[in-house]
């Protein structure tokens, strides 16, 4: 039975890549920073291991992943989930902003590689996935910072896999390619269609097929797209 790591894991994406990779039979590690979302997984998945993570912070990274590899097992497959965004004018943004959307979409990124990897390796093969966005490609307006810390999340996951992919480690970038179907984003667009939409249930659908490939059908970049 393979183990999968799961960061964001009572988030609107989170929680649902949680429950469909339990429903596929696989040993779940979750990680959250809010303490009450991490109170309720524990509820809900009494046999995963649960830890609460500031994952903007190295030595939380650090003790989550060593407490799960130590207490529970060493992840198969890590999906970083985890990550956030927000809307300003590029020239308006501040350097607390600059600061916010990189620690949350690459910082947490950075850290949950750092973390995992050398207990990941441990198997003969794993898989590493992280969230872009296609406004890491092609930006839009008031949106530059996310645009930045999304292109740097998708060239950092390129890195991982020229490095990694010869020792047994795929890495992919998964890329929801529309507005994804959350209660947030419903609250946010209330005159919009949500039923065209990117619906999480696909993203996580996605996650596990690429999580159960092997390295001879390695998918590096998941675009999904929303209906038209």
């Amino acid at each position: 039975m393979p183990t999968v790591a799961i960061t964001g894991a009572a988030g609107a994406i989170g929680s649902v890549t949680t429950r469909v990779f339990a429903d596929a039979g696989w040993k779940l590690g979750l990680f959250d920073y809010d303490a009450d979302a991490v109170d309720a997984l524990r509820a809900d998945y009494p046999s995963a291991y649960v830890a609460q993570a500031d994952l903007t912070n190295i030595d939380a990274a650090r003790t989550a992943f060593d407490g799960m590899a130590n207490q529970h097992e060493a992840p198969h497959a890590v999906l970083a989930i985890a990550g956030g965004f927000a809307m300003q004018a590029a020239t308006e943004a501040t350097d607390a902003d600059y600061a916010h959307m990189m620690d949350l979409n690459m910082r947490t990124l950075f850290n949950t590689a750092r973390a995992a990897l050398p207990h990941m390796q441990s198997h003969s093969e794993s898989f590493l996935l992280g969230v872009s966005a296609p406004a890491a490609e092609n930006g839009a307006a008031n949106t530059g910072l996310y645009a930045a810390s999304k292109a740097a999340v998708a060239a950092y996951l390129k890195s991982l896999h020229a490095e990694l992919h010869s020792e047994g480690v795929r890495v992919s970038t998964l890329y929801p390619m529309g507005v994804v179907d959350t209660p947030a984003n419903r609250e946010a667009m209330p005159d919009s269609d949500p039923s065209t939409w990117v619906a999480p249930q696909e993203l996580a659908e996605t996650m596990l097929h690429a999580a159960t490939r092997t390295a001879r059908g390695h998918i590096q970049a998941l675009k999904v797209y929303a209906a038209t």
